[in-house]
């Protein structure tokens, strides 16, 4: 692994285009982690982050957890569970309430998201992780209308492709009749792996048969804590001095794409906003 770190690191140093070079080790290393321990393939994940935080950089203007997102709690709660499966997975829960909805919410939610996973790729060594959506409370309906389609493209992008987080499943709990239309879109966005790992629970009950009740929140007949005290828990962290510098130190790992080699330039970025192709006509 030590090798492998130097060899990224040493490949980084030679990205002309890179703005940051100077990454800490052990987030090279979740990353050479989340790729199965291909180091080309985590120089390809850290080209398509860095150049992420270029072409889309709304998603990552936001560093203090706290000051940041004071009322998001009254609309949307995302967590990673404190305690992971046998096999290394790790529970992640992301709840909407019955609030209305508005655009600039879900992209709080995003950006939120975003501090969170940060830490993740730093600390982290789970494999993957059990997604739930727990829609029970929210409206299906007004969550279809204001989700823009971009805005979670790009999310979906950076979580699976920019920070390598490998998806097992992902439960949507709801009872609501338009929750189909959203499973419609999200395996729009989705790759067909994921999008065959998706299914609609009606009851928490419904999940005790594939996450053990141990390791889910009391809210969800589990043995952990509330969600609401594990998320009030995880902002205290994100909002320590130590991770707000870091995220500030991480906003500005983004690429300057006139320095990039125009024949160089990946294809997969192509589509997104922000994103350019050089054409030479003679």
């Amino acid at each position: 692994m030590e090798q492998s770190v130097d060899i990224l690191y040493d490949w980084i140093q030679k990205q002309e285009h890179f703005v940051k070079k100077d990454f800490h080790r052990d987030h090279l290393e979740r990353i050479i982690i989340s790729t199965k321990g291909s180091v080309e393939k985590a120089k390809k994940r850290m080209d398509k982050v860095c150049t992420m935080r270029s072409l889309v950089p709304n998603l990552f203007q936001k560093c203090h957890a706290k000051d940041d997102f004071a009322q998001l709690h009254d609309w949307y709660i995302n967590l990673p569970m404190p305690k992971i499966t046998d096999d290394n997975y790790r529970i992640y829960i992301a709840k909407i309430s019955n609030k209305p909805l508005s655009a600039s919410v879900l992209m709080d939610a995003y950006q939120f998201s975003v501090i969170l996973s940060e830490y993740m790729k730093l600390y982290d060594y789970t494999k993957g992780y059990h997604v739930i959506c727990d829609f029970r409370d929210a409206n299906v309906l007004d969550l279809v209308t204001k989700i823009d389609l971009v805005d979670l493209r790009n999310i979906m992008t950076l979580y699976t492709d920019g920070y390598g987080f490998r998806i097992k499943n992902i439960f949507v709990l709801s009872n609501s009749s338009m929750i189909g239309t959203f499973v419609d879109i999200l395996k729009q966005i989705v790759t067909a792996k994921i999008g065959q790992r998706i299914s609609v629970c009606k009851s928490t009950e419904a999940l005790h048969e594939s996450l053990p009740k141990h390791l889910l929140p009391e809210d969800y007949g589990g043995e952990q804590k509330s969600i609401s005290t594990i998320y009030n828990q995880w902002v205290e962290e994100l909002s320590s001095d130590k991770h707000v510098a870091y995220m500030k130190e991480m906003r500005g790992a983004c690429t300057n794409e006139t320095l990039r080699r125009p024949d160089k330039f990946n294809e997969d970025y192509l589509g997104m906003p922000g994103s350019f192709k050089m054409l030479h006509v003679d």
